[in-house]
């Protein structure tokens, strides 16, 4: 049956739906409200007493604001591997040691480190320098919203969890479509290759991203503020603690062994 009648079925969509944009992506002017916590009008700009964002348009936005955020590091990556001639991150590996070691010159290690690095910098590549800087740069500019978007899943799965175990009752999309708005903030990390003002521009980013997290976590779930910093603090508490553990009981093998 056609998705044109007056009936509508489950689950089918118009092959043309995929291809508009406000179906992949919320409005500008959501994303701004959401970067100003002005959460109401983010979640629900219709005023229809619900979040009538989608999960994809969470992803959509995600994806789009990580590349904008990797757009001024994808120029420095090129730039200095196309100088360089070869893949970005041996480039970046080069210039970062070879600065450090001209910092602390009576750091012999230190030193080695710097000139085996440049030396493996400028081992000609199999591929003509130039399109191995450009792929490996793009690479790089690639991982920067498919990491948003992995923490995002990965994170919100377990905060959703906790928060169901302190008993929320929301949908699992409604919460992943309302914490996607936290990546606005986070457009503020591409400013990190701009000496003096990236530093504050990341920790600012990530402050903000933390508070509007909070706040939408709050509000999908109507938990009250200590369950919701509960929900929150204790994944990554959980992480670090097993990792610690792990480094510990390595170290603790190499000294039997």
């Amino acid at each position: 049956m056609s998705s044109q009648t007056h009936v509508v079925l489950p689950n089918r969509t118009d092959r043309e739906e995929w291809l508009q944009r406000q179906h992949w992506l919320p409005d500008w002017q959501q994303m701004w409200d959401a970067a100003f916590l002005r959460l109401s009008d983010a979640f629900d700009p219709y005023e229809r007493g619900e979040i009538t964002v989608s999960m994809r348009q969470g992803i959509g936005m995600i994806f789009v604001l990580g590349l904008a955020a990797g757009l001024l590091p994808f120029l420095g990556n090129l730039w200095v591997s196309l100088r360089a001639g070869t893949a970005a991150p041996l480039a970046a590996a080069a210039l970062s040691l070879t600065e450090l070691a001209s910092a602390y010159a009576g750091a012999p290690a230190l030193n080695a480190a710097a000139n085996t690095t440049s030396l493996l910098a400028g081992v000609e590549p199999r591929m003509p320098g130039f399109l191995a800087a450009l792929l490996s740069s793009l690479g790089l500019w690639l991982n920067t919203p498919l990491g948003w978007l992995s923490s995002w899943i990965v994170y919100g799965a377990f905060v959703a969890a906790l928060a169901r175990l302190f008993g929320a009752t929301n949908r699992l999309q409604t919460f992943f479509a309302a914490t996607s708005f936290a990546a606005a903030p986070m457009l503020l990390t591409g400013l990190a290759p701009i000496p003096l003002l990236g530093p504050l521009a990341v920790v600012a980013a990530w402050l903000w991203a933390a508070i509007f997290y909070y706040q939408a976590v709050r509000y999908v779930t109507r938990l009250d503020p200590v369950r919701t910093l509960l929900c929150m603090a204790l994944p990554p508490a959980v992480a670090a603690l097993t990792a610690t553990l792990f480094a510990l009981f390595v170290a603790l093998l190499l000294l039997i062994g």
